[in-house]
């Protein structure tokens, strides 16, 4: 119940965020959309902090204007050798990250479009390219043993934007966390594939 109620405040924010909803307060903007350190953020060097602190809107975006969205494929990237394993695993976090964004796109109903093809993109007129990185650290099962439950965990951070491939100016930008106790497998793979939906239904 917990994690559904939280699920609703952040879909509640973004919802907010997407309608303009950035309300002025004595010269100085309310809520998330004013950290700079959000819009710099990269899967190398992530912006932290609140979830307020992590989200980037442009304050002159008009995201009611655009037509369409052009989801582009997530960037994959690890800390990992790749391997067959690794790779696989990359491959259906992947597959999780672009789905939930669709999705969430999708059910906002702010845009006629949502689509993963270029040119049905440009026929819609004007567009946003929603681009997506991740970063995946896999824990390890011997720090956990010898030094702790945290040193062995494994994390996993998303950033997703909207851009205006026009002027290549970012309108919305968020840094998502997410990870679990414990370095590779199946339940790792599951835990962080809930985290994906999670951050992209934000």
């Amino acid at each position: 119940m917990a994690a559904l109620a939280r699920a609703k405040v952040l879909v509640l924010i973004v919802s907010l965020a997407l309608m303009g909803g950035c309300a002025s307060t004595g010269g100085k903007a309310a809520g998330p959309g004013t950290s700079e350190a959000a819009k710099a953020s990269t899967a190398e060097a992530p912006a932290e902090g609140s979830h307020g602190e992590r989200t980037y809107q442009n304050p002159a975006a008009k995201l009611g204007s655009f037509a369409a969205v052009l989801v582009e494929p997530p960037q994959m990237r690890t800390t990992a050798d790749h391997n067959e394993k690794v790779d696989d695993f990359l491959k259906q976090l992947e597959g999780t990250i672009r789905a939930s964004l669709t999705q969430s796109l999708e059910a906002s109903g702010r845009f006629k479009e949502v689509t993963a093809r270029p040119e049905t993109a440009r026929a819609s007129g004007s567009y946003l390219v929603c681009k997506s990185e991740a970063m995946v650290h896999f824990g390890s099962t011997a720090a956990r043993l010898l030094v702790g439950m945290g040193a062995g965990r494994s994390k996993l951070i998303v950033i997703h934007s909207l851009e205006d491939p026009q002027t290549g100016e970012i309108l919305v930008k968020y840094t998502g966390w997410g990870g679990a106790i414990g370095g590779f497998g199946f339940q790792i793979l599951g835990k962080m594939q809930a985290d994906a939906v999670a951050i992209a239904n934000y």
